[in-house]
């Protein structure tokens, strides 16, 4: 887990042990904690910035949390019990739905809740390394499963005589996105330690590659290439393609102006729909990208007053990201929203049967 703003910093020293004969055994790497109440040690000022805006800070995330659990929930709960809506577009946005409440589950509240605790880590060894690897996982999960409904939409739209994929098809390929995922997620894990300060009262949960500068360097730029520059680069073309094929695109036969102004106006709630998407993902996914990027090349580069308050703000804004998808994805359409109005209109009838109540098809 990256630094969040707990009141103790660890830091990582090394040293070589020798042996009788004067050899030395290898490096040995040590884990020293600074208490922040010395007031000599300047970064030490970001931990009491981050405190005086933990009034407005933690009211966000747990609106971040509340709305993307809920509002995930009920686009997984309509996409559930409509069966005309189990196609492979809504499966997939599903399959968002699900990644993006579980990351609301687990990012959100462990990360507050480490970033404030006097005590750090309070969840103990085996959640520490279980939260270590769920965060990352949904996350990627989160932004393989945007990729795929980007590239599913292109073939719908510029090449729609094209065999779409079968649903058998893309539970394979929903299961590939998450050991994906979980393979990329692996290299992190095997360098996560829960360490233990008795004395001091204080548990870190952190991510410490020992010795091993160069292999950290080439899995975080090969992680930020794969999660975030390789997505917005197929969105952004996806996208482009399917606006310019809208935009060409001309109905056969003889309109009235009426129809024809109806068509416009489809298209130009397209084309919007397809803008927020791309920029939505890649504004929400801005802040945190660069902010790992400068840390990586120099932590020096980032004021250390205001490190953890734009560490944790960005990655706030990540967070974010869960919370737009199922409005861009869901709420935006009439017809999904007609359909989660028609499903609660019907439990409230007296005396009929939920079965008994007519549903549409809805494709997103």
């Amino acid at each position: 887990m990256e630094d969040t703003g707990s009141s103790w910093t660890p830091e990582l020293t090394t040293s070589y042990m020798q042996q009788d004969d004067g050899n030395d055994t290898g490096p040995v790497f040590e884990v020293v904690l600074q208490n922040s109440s010395s007031k000599r040690i300047p970064q030490f000022a970001g931990v009491e910035l981050l405190q005086s805006f933990k009034l407005l800070i933690i009211p966000c995330y747990t609106l971040v949390a509340i709305v993307g659990v809920f509002g995930n929930y009920l686009l997984l709960y309509v996409i559930c019990r409509t069966r005309k809506m189990h196609n492979v577009t809504n499966f997939f946005i599903g399959n968002l739905a699900f990644s993006d409440m579980l990351m609301c589950a687990t990012c959100v509240p462990f990360t507050l809740a480490y970033a404030f605790s006097p005590h750090g880590w309070v969840f103990g060894r085996f959640m520490c390394y279980l939260v270590y690897l769920i965060q990352p996982v949904t996350v990627y999960v989160s932004v393989f499963t945007l990729t795929a409904i980007g590239v599913d939409r292109y073939y719908a739209t510029v090449h729609p005589l094209k065999k779409r994929i079968s649903v058998l098809a893309c539970t394979y390929l929903l299961s590939g996105i998450w050991l994906l995922s979980c393979g990329l997620v692996a290299p992190a894990v095997a360098h996560t330690y829960h360490v233990e300060f008795k004395n001091e009262g204080f548990t870190i949960c952190e991510e410490f590659w020992m010795g091993q500068e160069r292999e950290r360097l080439a899995y975080a730029y090969g992680t930020l290439l794969i999660t975030y520059v390789l997505p917005l680069s197929a969105l952004c073309i996806s996208y482009l393609c399917i606006s310019v094929k809208l935009r060409n695109c001309v109905v056969p036969g003889h309109h009235t102006e009426s129809q024809a102004e109806a068509q416009r106006l489809r298209k130009r709630k397209t084309f919007r729909l397809v803008s927020l998407v791309v920029a939505a993902f890649g504004i929400c996914w801005m802040p945190i990208s660069v902010f790992n990027v400068l840390r990586d090349i120099d932590i020096g580069l980032i004021d250390k007053h205001y490190f953890l308050l734009i560490q944790l703000l960005c990655h706030l804004c990540a967070m974010s990201s869960s919370c737009c998808n199922p409005f861009l994805y869901a709420w935006l359409h009439d017809r999904f929203r007609a359909e989660l109005r028609k499903m609660f209109t019907c439990r409230r009838r007296i005396g009929i049967s939920a079965n008994n109540c007519a549903t549409a098809s809805v494709v997103l």
